[in-house]
């Protein structure tokens, strides 16, 4: 049972550590409300991009490194 909670514990560390860049929100540059990222992502030119979304719909895909 101690194994798995040390395992347990390390996950949910790794999944804290992690969400900052899933949960980041931006503020959309059409009306100012709040975008999220929506999980996706692509490459373009050598670049990561991840895809955002405000709650009206308008989805932006912004550069995360």
């Amino acid at each position: 049972m101690r194994k798995f909670l040390a395992g347990s514990g390390l996950t949910a560390a790794l999944l804290l550590a992690a969400m900052p860049a899933v949960v980041e929100v931006q503020p959309c540059p059409i009306d100012k409300t709040a975008m999220t990222a929506t999980g996706n992502t692509r490459q373009e030119a050598g670049k990561t991009l991840a895809e955002y979304k405000c709650e009206q719909g308008h989805v932006y895909w912004i550069a995360v490194d």
